[in-house]
């Protein structure tokens, strides 16, 4: 149990020292990663509203949930590789265990997730919009969309040390997952012959039962939300096991 409690005081110290070194020498801070978010919005809103027509209620709403969601699995991930050499001192010169730093980074990430999806809800209101009991889900959502991300997390950290341009990977494969994720347009549009195979992705899944449990008041099908569960374990369960097969070698790579 000490152990446990330990390790815990040490990924929020690390999550607060990722926190400093990210804002470091910013006149603004913090208000960058609550601005990317807004920018984001307007942009989208613009092109996809105004633009293309689309036609989904509350789209203002509708589209800042999605991109609240969609923003703390990208930029965690993205985050993964300058969190770690960030850090390459304390991997080299002590026993510092290299799954606590990038849990670090997950939850420095998840402070700024729980700001904005704080400022989202006062969006909400700002419209005119009110909650149903079916909003008590997102006890369910949030941690699921938190081990989703410390998977894929633990998944590529590897990948990170291993190869120096598999960064530029990942941004092309995000860059595709955006476009496959429900964040502008409904997953409605997917062709019935292809939703199942849509629906593999986890983040749409979560994307798709957080809007419906806080804008149309509806609760998940168990069954799907089942799915969502199993889908999320296993990813997380793969990143964890790669990580613990290969993690080991940080402390070489860097």
């Amino acid at each position: 149990m000490k152990d446990i409690k330990n390790k815990l005081n040490l990924i929020y110290e690390l999550s607060r020292l990722d926190f400093k070194l990210k804002y470091y020498g910013s006149a603004l801070g913090l208000f960058w990663s609550l601005l990317k978010p807004f920018m984001m919005l307007g942009i989208l809103y613009i092109v996809f509203f105004y633009f293309l027509k689309v036609n989904i209620p509350n789209y203002e709403v509708y589209l800042f949930l999605g991109i609240i969601f969609w923003n703390f699995f990208n930029d965690t991930t993205k985050d993964i590789a300058p969190g770690i050499a960030a850090k390459t001192h304390l991997l080299q010169g002590t026993n510092l265990p290299p799954f606590i730093v990038v849990a670090g980074t997950v939850l420095h990430s998840f402070w700024t997730f729980l700001i904005t999806l704080g400022i989202f809800f006062i969006f909400f209101f700002a419209f005119g919009l009110h909650l149903a009991t079916s909003v008590t889900m997102l006890i369910l959502i949030v941690p699921l969309l938190v081990l989703l991300t410390a998977g894929a997390s633990y998944f590529i950290a590897p990948l990170y040390m291993k190869f120096k341009d598999f960064g530029h990977i990942w941004d092309i494969f995000l860059q595709m997952l955006f476009w496959t994720t429900p964040i502008v347009y409904d997953y409605k549009l997917v062709p019935p012959s292809l939703s199942k195979w849509y629906l593999l992705n986890p983040i749409s899944r979560l994307i798709i039962d957080a809007r419906s449990v806080i804008i149309d008041g509806v609760y998940p099908e168990m069954k799907q939300i089942i799915i969502t569960i199993i889908i999320t374990a296993l990813l997380c369960t793969a990143g964890t096991f790669i990580f613990k097969k290969y993690g080991k070698r940080f402390a070489e790579e860097l």
